[in-house]
């Protein structure tokens, strides 16, 4: 996600920070951050409204590179990895199959062949049979399902913060270089 500044605010601060040492800079990594925090929590609300996730495990995949007075640039990430249905809300019915809640709105969605295999480092995934037939080895004929990624869900949800985003970052910059002249 990349957010756009206003090129003529930034040239006026960096102006009335030209006396103190690596004013513009400091002003900035320190807005960068400070907008950086706050749009990871946005985006974590977002992705939550999107998938049925905790928070907890949503911000703890949204990983923030801040920012440098050297390098003044940060970044949200997330991993590429697709997450396993068993991390959504799942429960297994009597006459058979799973159901899995993936979206935070509605029920559960049923998958008649479904079940649950455990891998050999312990955890668990739902998994559907697609060979049937003697002579099929100890996981052939097997499928593991998985849902969508965070990352999958916070690039559908990162063009929607671009813009509240951008205004943050300039509101922020003139406080922080308000703050950084208040000290002077």
């Amino acid at each position: 996600m990349q957010i756009k500044m206003d090129r003529a605010a930034v040239r006026e601060i960096e102006q009335m920070l030209a006396h103190v040492k690596n004013g513009s800079n400091r002003a900035m990594a320190n807005a960068i951050n400070h907008t950086l925090t706050v749009t990871r929590t946005e985006a974590g609300r977002e992705i939550r409204n999107q998938v049925k996730l905790t928070a907890a495990y949503v911000r703890d995949r949204l990983r923030v590179a801040k920012a440098t007075v050297a390098k003044p640039q940060g970044r949200i990430s997330t991993p590429t990895r697709g997450l396993l249905l068993t991390r959504f809300k799942h429960s297994a019915y009597k006459r058979g199959g799973v159901g899995v809640q993936v979206k935070p709105t509605g029920g559960k969605k049923r998958m008649p062949g479904a079940f649950y295999i455990t891998f050999a480092n312990g955890v668990t995934a739902i998994a559907i049979r697609t060979k049937r037939g003697p002579g099929l080895g100890r996981s052939e004929g097997l499928k593991v399902l998985y849902g969508p990624s965070v990352s999958q869900v916070f690039t559908d949800v990162k063009d929607d913060l671009q813009a509240p985003s951008g205004e943050r970052l300039m509101a922020r910059m003139e406080h922080e270089a308000a703050r950084l002249l208040a000290r002077q």
